[in-house]
């Protein structure tokens, strides 16, 4: 059952990177001096679009494989790639909005590691069954509360069929 910690651990590197190199951008006002001479918001967001979804592609492929190979011997392998890509592209918006908030790289990294890991611990709590359903509905918003009920029930369909 250890494993939603590792899954979460396994994207917090790229997760940090996209933060802190939209964050860098930001502090260099890099983007200011793009729109000046013609950059579009559209074709912004779309460039950091592509490169984190290179990074998860990437990432999902290595994960979907070595889980595959001993972890997940009874559920579908696309199915897990889709999950993975769809998790670690949920990271992407949040980066955005971390980003958002804090000013500099630095504060912005620090961040992002800091809601990353509490958002993963937050999912002990909901795990009470006295815990109402719309609480839990509600705080699957984050993204490693989702998860980490998700692959419990991976693993619950994984041993027991």
């Amino acid at each position: 059952m250890n494993f939603p910690f590792f899954f979460m651990i396994i994207f917090l590197i790229p997760f940090y990177y996209i933060t802190s190199k939209i964050a860098s951008e930001k502090e260099s006002k890099a983007r200011e001096g793009m729109k000046m001479m013609g950059l579009q918001d559209s074709t912004y967001f779309l460039s950091w679009f592509m490169v984190h979804f290179l990074i998860s592609f990437l990432t999902s492929i290595i994960i979907a494989i070595c889980s595959g190979l001993g972890i997940f011997t009874n559920i579908s392998m696309f199915l897990f790639f889709v999950f993975c890509m769809l998790y670690s592209l949920t990271l992407y918006g949040w980066a955005f909005c971390i980003v958002s908030f804090l000013p500099t790289k630095r504060s912005s990294g620090i961040a992002a590691t800091l809601f990353h890991i509490i958002s993963y611990y937050l999912c002990f709590i909901l795990q009470d069954p006295l815990t109402p359903s719309g609480l839990q509905y509600g705080m699957s918003v984050l993204p490693n509360v989702c998860m980490n009920q998700l692959v419990k029930q991976i693993f619950f369909y994984n041993f027991n069929t």
